[in-house]
């Protein structure tokens, strides 16, 4: 695990590059095969065009890509973690929920039962922490996590990216619930309106690694 530094508001903050390898890329995906395939997965990821379409296969291949992604973010954070000498409870972290109204809901905690909720962004345009305002209305966490993939896109008119050579996630920082209901501002880039921040307004992660 890499440490870097980037200058946000005057001050250099630490971030970290985390190897993925193959045992991780595998882990995450066949979680995302097991959830989408089972039809136990909410679709509110899928654009709207590819949701009212009857191209299920591309339905499919959409939902598992972004499942995936995000499970291989929680996954970078764990070895983040460990790698720090954190050890946190992962019990339900790869459960599959039954029914297509249940989310993938696992959260990390700090060690004062605060919740922590990986955003994973994985394609080159990817450059701000999204939260869906749904999500962060009515099922608020403490704090929101960037982690950024470094995946190549293949398809860029659906959004695919190769699944298969990612092999670095960025740790880049994060914001409390409270910071971004006041500051982060509404939009919809494609998926629904979210509130976000760009990636250079975070906090530095050290910071949150100091309360796990």
């Amino acid at each position: 695990m890499e440490r870097y530094f980037d200058n946000r508001g005057n001050y250099n903050v630490a971030y970290y590059a985390v190897p993925i390898d193959e045992r991780m890329r595998s882990t995450a995906l066949n979680f995302a095969k097991r959830i989408i395939l089972s039809d136990n997965q909410y679709s509110r990821l899928l654009p709207t065009e590819v949701r009212n379409s009857k191209d299920v296969t591309m339905q499919h291949k959409i939902e598992i890509q972004r499942t995936y992604m995000g499970k291989l973010g929680e996954i970078a954070f764990l070895k983040f973690l460990n790698e720090n000498n954190k050890k946190v409870n992962i019990n339900g972290m790869f459960r599959v929920f039954e029914g297509q109204k249940n989310v993938d809901s696992f959260d990390f905690m700090t060690a004062t039962g605060q919740s922590v909720d990986i955003k994973t962004g994985f394609r080159n345009i990817h450059r701000r922490l999204l939260v869906n305002i749904d999500q962060f209305d009515n099922n608020p966490k403490d704090f929101y996590v960037a982690v950024k993939l470094d995946a190549l896109d293949t398809d860029s008119k659906q959004k695919l990216v190769d699944w298969d050579n990612i092999s670095i996630a960025k740790i880049v920082g994060y914001a409390d619930y409270t910071y971004m209901k006041k500051y982060a501002p509404i939009n919809d880039f494609g998926e629904g309106p979210a509130r976000w921040l760009f990636y250079n307004k975070l906090m530095g992660i050290d910071k949150l690694l100091s309360k796990f």
